[in-house]
């Protein structure tokens, strides 16, 4: 593959191997975690016999998502120099100010809740349902039964928390994208797997 790089607009430079490597990381975390939040949802209104089944489904698409998420998290911090895109032409300071926060928080969602499932999982001593099989917990003892337990109690907590609010960032990161491309500016050019680098 050829490389070509460009300027960011405040000096840093970005390659097309840099800009394609995010755009499949883009696609390869949206997709197992928007599914999680779609089968916890679905249990929620699911009766009673039907539950366990999309929970398993909830946590095994949330295992998966933080094994995309912690190369996808580590390659953005390697390339953080040179991987900062421009602000969208005909899009205001305070827009891109916006957009930026709300990657950020996006950020912050697909690592935390990930992370706070997997240590109710381990944590709990029931282990991480993954698909058809389960990757077992931790082992209680009575020494560390007591700081096992707060750890799972606290990371239940804050997933809870975070996942009621924070799944919220979703829709509105997609009405965001839509309302820009109603405007004619490139934005799923810039996501895209099928183009090639546009600006």
């Amino acid at each position: 593959m050829s490389t070509y790089k460009r300027e960011t607009g405040n000096g840093k430079r970005q390659t097309t191997n840099d800009q394609n490597s995010a755009q499949y990381f883009h696609w390869l975390v949206a997709a197992p975690l928007i599914g999680s939040i779609g089968c916890v949802l679905k249990a929620q209104e699911s009766p009673k016999e039907e539950k366990g089944l999309w929970m398993h489904r909830h946590k095994s698409l949330g295992l998966l998502t933080a094994m995309v998420v912690a190369p996808r998290a580590a390659y953005r911090l390697w390339t953080f120099s040179r991987n900062s895109l421009p602000k969208l032409s005909g899009s205001s300071n305070m827009e891109h100010l916006a957009g930026t926060a709300g990657h950020i928080g996006l950020y912050g969602f697909m690592t935390v809740m990930p992370a706070t499932g997997i240590a109710m999982g381990y944590y709990g001593g029931k282990g991480l349902p993954f698909f058809g099989t389960t990757f077992a917990g931790a082992v209680r003892t009575e020494e560390n039964k007591a700081a096992h337990g707060g750890i799972a109690k606290q990371s239940f907590k804050i997933h809870k928390t975070l996942g009621t609010y924070g799944k919220y960032l979703i829709p509105v990161h997609v009405s965001a994208a839509f309302m820009h491309a109603y405007r004619g500016q490139s934005i799923f050019k810039r996501i895209s797997i099928f183009r090639g680098p546009s600006y």
